[in-house]
């Protein structure tokens, strides 16, 4: 496989997102997409927060009792409808529904 340089790995990213985001303008779509960016960001850091835990507690399920029931175990916490997993099934689940 030939190795790609910059230029052109910029150019088929820029191709592929205007191909996803339609006819919506460019700056019109950030509005969009960084706040998924960001949700997802967070979602991420949560969870190794979890795993932390849980090889601290022994397992997932333990850490999150734990850390449900006292917050301030982790840097910040996400109820379970707002993990990034529940939003991507839900923007999926209306994407199909469209």
């Amino acid at each position: 496989m030939a190795n790609l340089d910059i230029k052109t790995l910029e150019n088929w990213l820029w191709e592929a997102a205007c191909k996803i985001r339609g006819e919506i303008d460019a700056p019109k779509y950030k509005e969009y997409i960084l706040p998924l960016i960001f949700i997802k960001r967070l979602s991420d850091v949560f969870d190794d927060e979890v795993e932390r835990l849980a090889q601290e507690f022994g397992d997932r399920e333990t850490a999150l009792q734990i850390i449900e029931a006292d917050h301030s175990y982790v840097k910040f916490y996400i109820p379970e409808i707002a993990k990034w997993e529940n939003i991507k099934n839900t923007l999926f689940t209306v994407l199909v529904c469209i």
